[in-house]
């Protein structure tokens, strides 16, 4: 049995797509993840590992004890399986060399023939794989995964996996931060337990994130911004109510005010006031 915590209903995974692309979702029953056109429901993430790796069929997840790296030795293997050619040289791209059509296909998976056993069929079934370089049958076997071989894994996501998630699809959303300039931010913040944490945070409450964690529910986080909090990664983290509990939020604006009116009322103590630089102390009466 995995060691790994499961993931909740209700709380948010960031799934990672066999081909490359990362999406955040939250798990309720009936959701679901678009990729490309197709409509993948969620529901068996419910209660599954985090981490865990899941088959996509007929836009169905089915759970799979093989890990991302064992899913990508798939492909490598088929390739090596009939033997390769030395070179391309001799072959034409016609568009004829596959003799194994889309109703073909499709009557396949309709069968129940795994993504696996669809590429080993495209294989056999072309009439130039076997003469082609070991390079180019792992090449063509890779584009036909996409299509025919496709899975997805979840996991709770983190700050830094969602730096990665917009690093490669909408960078200006974390306002073009990597995830080593984060781990520097974090790391000379010296934020921890008990701190007092100013931060101004322009990528969707991320920054704010991160450092809430690192306080773990003891100290206070103030999240400064221009125009209203955007808090969105408090959820996105899947903070405890009692880590979430240190943040509040203002605007620069309020915050300006507030250091102003403590500055001037630090001036007046104790039945004394400041004029013109001078201290002057009212006399007691009688």
């Amino acid at each position: 049995a995995s060691t790994m915590a499961a993931i909740q209903e209700g709380s948010w995974v960031l799934l990672t797509l066999s081909s490359g692309e990362k999406q955040l979702a939250r798990l309720r029953r009936g959701a679901v993840a678009r990729s490309g056109r197709a409509r993948i429901k969620l529901d068996p993430i419910i209660g599954a590992p985090s981490g865990g790796l899941f088959l996509v069929h007929d836009n169905e997840l089915i759970y799979d004890e093989r890990t991302s790296e064992e899913m990508d030795e798939v492909v490598a293997r088929i390739a090596g399986e009939g033997g390769s050619g030395s070179s391309n040289a001799q072959l034409v791209d016609d568009g004829l060399a596959q003799s194994l059509d889309a109703a073909q296909i499709k009557r396949l998976k309709t069968n129940g023939a795994s993504g696996e056993e669809v590429l080993r069929a495209l294989a056999t079934s072309s009439k130039t794989f076997a003469g082609k370089t070991a390079f180019s049958q792992e090449k063509y076997l890779k584009k036909k995964a996409k299509k025919h071989m496709q899975w997805l894994t979840a996991s709770a996501p983190t700050a830094l996996s969602i730096v990665d998630m917009h690093t490669a699809k909408s960078p200006e959303k974390v306002l073009g931060l990597r995830r080593d300039t984060l781990s520097i931010l974090l790391s000379l913040s010296n934020a921890q337990p008990h701190a007092r944490v100013l931060v101004l945070d322009g990528m969707q409450g991320l920054l704010i994130g991160a450092i809430a964690q690192r306080l773990g529910g003891d100290g206070a986080l103030l999240a400064a911004n221009v125009h209203g909090p955007s808090l969105g990664a408090l959820e996105w983290l899947n903070l405890s109510a009692r880590t979430i509990g240190v943040v509040r939020s203002c605007t620069l604006l309020k915050l300006l005010a507030a250091q102003i009116a403590l500055e001037n009322g630090a001036k007046v103590q104790n039945g004394a006031k400041v004029e013109n630089g001078a201290k002057v102390t009212r006399e007691k009466e009688g």
